[in-house]
């Protein structure tokens, strides 16, 4: 199960006691705090870290290039374009002519064209990690390959999800859930503990681990 940048296992030993490692009740609240800090993070470095095939951005042609925001980039697998909402989206053939893999730029060597040209562009790119659990068949499940096709594609290590990115996702899972009144208590003894959540943040440790990750470029 994806639960942001891990699956529900590995989230789930890291915020329940060892004892409770099988206890399901929690797995909805824990799979919301997990999808919710990817989503986060995302936001935080302007950019989509998690690993997806077939990925699809369409933007405007009147520029020479692009920053793709799913990145490190495995390959590119078309470029197309048309100019009308009711026209079919026709390939560009031979494009883009370079490509930064760990940055997410693509170049096209000119503008494509004038506005209202679109531009739609399809690839897989971003930080693999394991979304099957222990007990589902085909675990654990293969991570992205390099692509054989192209010589000048990154290694496999480029699309596996970073350490210090596991270690910042897992801390401030940690810090939502110790916030958070998992028995409902707070209700009576704490009513005020209930509007803190509300005001939480990405806590500055994890902020500092953040910004290698993030993405200034615009577009």
């Amino acid at each position: 199960m994806n639960c942001g940048l891990t699956n529900l296992n590995t989230l789930k030993k890291h915020l329940l006691a060892g004892s409770l490692d099988g206890e399901t009740k929690f797995d909805p609240v824990i799979a919301m705090i997990g999808l919710g800090v990817a989503g986060l993070f995302d936001t935080f470095c302007n950019r989509k870290l998690a690993w997806m095939e077939s990925e699809v951005v369409t933007y405007s042609g009147d520029r020479p290039h692009m920053y793709l925001p799913r990145y490190p980039i495995r390959q590119v697998r078309s470029v197309n374009m048309r100019y009308f909402q009711t026209d079919t989206w026709c390939e560009i053939t031979g494009q883009p002519i370079t490509v930064n893999f760990e940055s997410g730029m693509i170049h096209f060597g000119y503008t494509l064209g004038r506005f209202p040209l679109q531009v739609q562009t399809v690839w897989d790119g971003g930080y693999w990690f394991e979304t099957l659990e222990p007990e589902v068949e085909g675990y654990p499940s293969t991570a992205p390959a390099a692509n054989a096709a192209d010589p000048n594609s990154l290694p496999a290590r480029f699309f596996l999800l970073p350490d210090v990115l596991r270690s910042a996702f897992l801390f401030q899972c940690e810090a939502i859930w110790s916030a958070r009144d998992k028995l409902g208590i707070g209700l009576i003894d704490k009513p005020g503990s209930q509007s803190e959540m509300g005001r939480l943040e990405i806590s500055p440790l994890v902020k500092m681990m953040l910004q290698p990750f993030v993405r200034y470029q615009l577009s």
